[in-house]
């Protein structure tokens, strides 16, 4: 399945790379494709929100019920009923997206896309082990991932605490696993996030 979802990918990359060079390529390509997800992005956005409204009910209700569990349990029983069958479909968008963006990723590790490069670094090549030819390119693609990572940390619904404070700043691991290919993907893709959330939440609004 992910070859077949793959093949329109690597056809769109071709041209793109005939245009703009591999790097644009990889970045238009991913642009692209989330433009056509952006229904399926909204639909995701709008469960995430019934969501977090959800967990914020839930927490209501422990701290109005905390000295009573037999009606805390009542109630919570009762709001999970009524909800459920809405979660549940919230789920949807997230696994619509999940095959396509995985044999998008997959497009960008092809040898022959990793052979070209970009500002003399190849998109094949991998951070570790370090070598200073690639120490700009891969730190520039660190500080982009770290800002992106505050701002998605900003635009949250919730003040984030605990291990979540972190989580938006996790791409900023992947760097080190990934080729440069793959790394200008999730820059562009968590980027896209991101300002897609903004644009969501200020039309919402």
């Amino acid at each position: 399945m992910l070859a077949w979802l793959g093949m329109p990918a690597h056809a769109l990359i071709t041209v793109l790379m005939s245009i703009g060079g591999a790097a644009a390529a990889i970045v238009l390509t991913t642009v692209l494709i989330r433009i056509l997800l952006v229904p399926v992005g909204y639909a995701q956005y709008r469960a995430d929100q019934r969501r977090a409204a959800l967990f914020e009910r839930v927490a209501e209700l422990q701290k109005r019920h905390r000295h009573n569990k037999a009606r805390l349990d009542n109630e919570l029983t009762a709001l999970y009923r009524a909800e459920g069958g809405g979660l549940a479909r919230g789920c949807l968008p997230m696994l619509v997206q999940i095959p396509v963006f995985a044999s998008l990723y997959q497009a960008f590790l092809s040898p022959t896309l990793g052979a070209h490069t970009l500002l003399g670094v190849p998109l094949g090549a991998y951070l570790l082990p370090l070598e200073p030819a690639h120490l700009a390119v891969f730190a520039g693609a660190i500080v982009l991932l770290a800002a992106i990572g505050y701002a998605s940390s900003r635009v949250a619904r919730q003040p984030l605490t605990g291990i979540a404070r972190a989580l938006p700043y996790a791409s900023v691991l992947s760097v080190a696993f990934l080729p440069l290919a793959a790394t200008l993907y999730i820059v562009t893709t968590t980027a896209w996030t991101v300002a897609q959330t903004v644009v969501f939440r200020h039309l919402l609004a």
